[in-house]
């Protein structure tokens, strides 16, 4: 209904005033309608922009809703626009269509007008009957451009389409889906929607406050009876586990000790000498030589170095390219974004262990957890043990093993940089292994200073993660070539990229340089980048930037080098190496050593070459691989060490401390691989400055190995003692091991 009203009475005088209020307070309350229940924006229905020919548009019929004005427009039949105009000459060009509203008067009709009031005397005139509101459609036109961008209509106009042309005529039309009105009808049926949904949910969500008091009396029941049900339990589970330990239903105090690290071991103590290694307590070194690991000849022609550094090892390569967009349409000033000042975090190599020596027993309990560490740890842990025979009770296996982990870089102890100026980056996607070497940029314009810095980062949800950066390297501002020419940007080794991952190049400079750009991002399936903050970067989906991307293509698939040779005065046992070193899926990297004239590998295998104690030992390095993909090893970080072990080894443990003073205590050692014909093996107590001995010593088999029990008798009682074992061996080759330790006082 109307807000206001007309009022007709009868013979009374109408004037044109009166009729025109009528219509006018009609339109009044339809504009507060619009303004105030449908919309306060431009919207519109219909006007939809489409392509009639190459060079003509078609508008359809529609309405625009001026909800700021409260009024309606009109379009009725639909309008064809020619763009012959505006077709770019040779690159391409955005134009933007929008629609205006304006009062149209119309429907001309002869009219009569009173020109004397005496005499009655009307003179005809053609006047407008109508005020029509009508549509406009007004086209703003972009500037050509190999990369044009996107004009903004004037201020009044409602955006309703894009449309790009090119020399040719129309490209492409891009809809503006947020200026249509939406129906009540549409409304509806999602309001629907929401109330299908309530209807299920909010039954559910009603009793939540009862749930919650329903788990707050479990949580109170569990804290009465049945928590003193479980601790009875429990309580009869170590009555059978100290049955199993041989432990004495009379001891006042229990330990021990698998020797798994020296945490129970007092390594200050006087005359310590003893290894805690894999496992188990043995015999200590008694001569050690460790070195870089380097290559017998540095110019070896067989393996190329990086240029910056002759200590990382690759086979001979050269260098081929495998994504290259060089067709240039544009270009980006890097200078245009904010400038700040950047932190870059650069991770490292993982460090491989690698280590080849004696047999060595253990017992099963042992093995179980050495397995079971395998089995936890399989995606980033590999260890290798050479299983030569396996009992009940025992383990025997080549002392060989291998900790390496299944990716290329490691970040817990990164190198901090700082650069500042503004920063651009570029997203890419990999999908093929390789090495790459060296990246090459395309610049159209160069400041006179301000070097560029390139980061080779890893992504984070898609974006350049600074704080897990590869590699850095640097140009200066005097060495950048311009167009056609490509800047070579070369990181100080090659940089393994894994297949299926995605990577960023960050560039950072405080100099006005221009950075050449190819329309489309499906070349890289990544994004450019620009950073707002520091800390987010906003993307450009439309371009690349024109780079391309150097990776090694390797020679030969099987190379062989020899290294400096080892040795170590009065004998080599066993051999170590700590690599930086990375070996790709399907490729392989073998140390190999020689004895007699005779290569052996350093791998999990039978083999007793150092059993005669070679002082010089010549060592080789075999690279086994593909044309695309081969391991990488660096000398930087890297050494190799020969050792052997000593025929005699004293052991203190930490000061047991009791509750009460005993007088009594038992000494349990589990020995692996004990020979009485080469071995001796001693237990005492040291109670205080008093070293005291057993005064009974048992010895039962346990599988393939002895326990040795050793009882003591305390005189006065202590509060305090520590065990000493000492052992030796008359074969440094053939140890025996001490895998557990328990010591129960009664």
């Amino acid at each position: 209904m109307p807000e206001r009203e007309v009022v007709y009475r009868d013979r009374q005088e109408l004037q044109a005033a009166d009729l025109n209020s009528t219509q006018s307070f009609a339109d009044e309350a339809i504009q507060h309608l619009i303004t105030d229940s449908i919309t306060a924006e431009r919207q519109v229905v219909g006007l939809v922009v489409t392509a009639s020919t190459v060079t003509e548009l078609s508008v359809s019929s529609g309405r625009l809703w001026a909800g700021s004005e409260g009024k309606v427009y009109r379009l009725d039949q639909a309008l064809a626009l020619s763009l012959f105009g505006y077709l770019p000459i040779t690159d391409k060009r955005w134009l933007g269509v929008g629609v205006l509203g304006q009062g149209v008067e119309t429907d001309i009709q002869p009219r009569d007008f009173l020109i004397d009031l005496q005499t009655g005397q009307t003179e005809p005139r053609a006047v407008a009957m109508e005020l029509l509101r009508q549509v406009v459609v007004q086209i703003t036109a972009g500037v050509e451009s190999p990369e044009p961008q996107k004009p903004l209509v004037p201020t009044g106009q409602t955006l309703i389409a894009y449309v790009q042309l090119g020399p040719a005529g129309i490209l492409a039309i891009e809809d503006n889906p947020t200026v249509r009105l939406t129906r009540l009808f549409s409304v509806n049926q999602r309001l629907e929607g929401v109330e299908g949904w309530r209807g299920v949910a909010q039954p559910r969500i009603a009793t939540l406050g009862s749930d919650i008091a329903s788990l707050a009396d479990d949580l109170n029941q569990l804290r009465k009876g049945t928590v003193v049900r479980r601790i009875h339990e429990l309580a009869s589970d170590v009555a059978r586990l100290r049955e199993l330990a041989n432990l004495p239903s009379a001891y006042a105090a229990y330990a021990s000790d698998r020797f798994t690290n020296e945490s129970l071991s007092d390594t200050a103590a006087a005359g310590y000498h003893a290894r805690i290694d894999v496992g188990g307590l043995s015999f200590p070194w008694s001569a050690i030589a460790s070195g870089q690991l380097q290559l017998l000849n540095p110019l070896e022609a067989a393996v190329q170095t990086a240029p910056r550094d002759l200590g990382h090892y690759l086979p001979r390569y050269t260098e081929t390219p495998r994504l290259q967009l060089t067709n240039a349409t544009g270009d980006l000033a890097i200078a245009q974004y904010q400038y700040q000042t950047f932190e870059v975090k650069q991770g490292s190599n993982w460090v491989t262990f690698l280590r080849y020596g004696p047999l060595l027993r253990k017992d099963v309990n042992w093995w179980n957890l050495a397995r079971g560490l395998e089995q936890d740890l399989t995606a980033v842990l590999g260890v290798g043990l050479d299983v030569q025979e396996q009992d009940a009770s025992w383990v025997t296996f080549r002392y060989f093993y291998h900790f390496g982990i299944d990716i290329p870089y490691q970040y817990n102890a990164p190198v901090t940089q700082q650069f500042s100026g503004s920063q651009l980056a570029q997203t890419f996607l990999v999908s093929q292994h390789g090495w790459l070497t060296r990246v090459d940029l395309t610049f159209t314009a160069r400041d006179s200073s301000g070097t560029v810095y390139l980061a080779l980062c890893e992504t984070q949800a898609g974006l350049p993660d600074l704080t897990r950066t590869i590699a850095t390297t640097q140009v200066e501002a005097g060495a950048i070539q311009l167009s056609p020419a490509g800047t070579t940007f070369r990181f100080q080794k090659p940089i393994y990229l894994e297949a299926g991952k995605r990577y960023a190049l960050v560039l950072t400079t405080a100099g006005n340089h221009k950075i050449a750009t190819v329309a489309g991002a499906d070349h890289t399936q990544g994004t450019i980048f620009y950073s707002l903050d520091g800390a987010y970067f906003q993307g450009d989906l439309t371009k690349d930037l024109a780079m391309t991307l150097y990776y090694a293509q390797f020679d030969e698939t099987r190379v062989t080098v020899d290294l400096a040779p080892v040795s170590l005065l009065g004998g080599i046992a066993e051999i170590a190496l700590q690599a930086r070193s990375y070996v790709p899926k399907t490729t392989e990297l073998l140390f190999e050593y020689q004895v007699a004239g005779r290569w052996h590998p350093i791998a999990g295998t039978i083999d007793t070459a150092l059993s005669g104690l070679p002082a010089l030992v010549p060592m080789r390095l075999t690279w086994v691989g593909s044309s695309s993909l081969m391991p990488f090893i660096s000398s930087v970080g890297s050494t190799l060490s020969v050792t052997r072990p000593a025929t005699a080894f004293t052991h203190v443990s930490a000061a047991r401390t009791l509750a009460a003073a005993t007088g009594s205590v038992e000494v349990q050692v589990l020995m692996a691989g004990f020979d009485a014909t080469k071995h001796t093996c001693a237990i005492t107590l040291l109670v205080g400055s008093t070293e005291v001995t057993a005064t009974t010593v048992t010895d039962v088999g346990e599988g393939s190995g002895i326990r040795r029990t050793a009882t003591f008798i305390i005189a006065p009682t202590a509060t305090s003692y520590q065990i000493k074992i000492a052992g030796t061996t008359t074969d440094a080759l053939a140890p025996f091991s001490i895998t557990e330790r328990i010591d129960i006082a009664f």
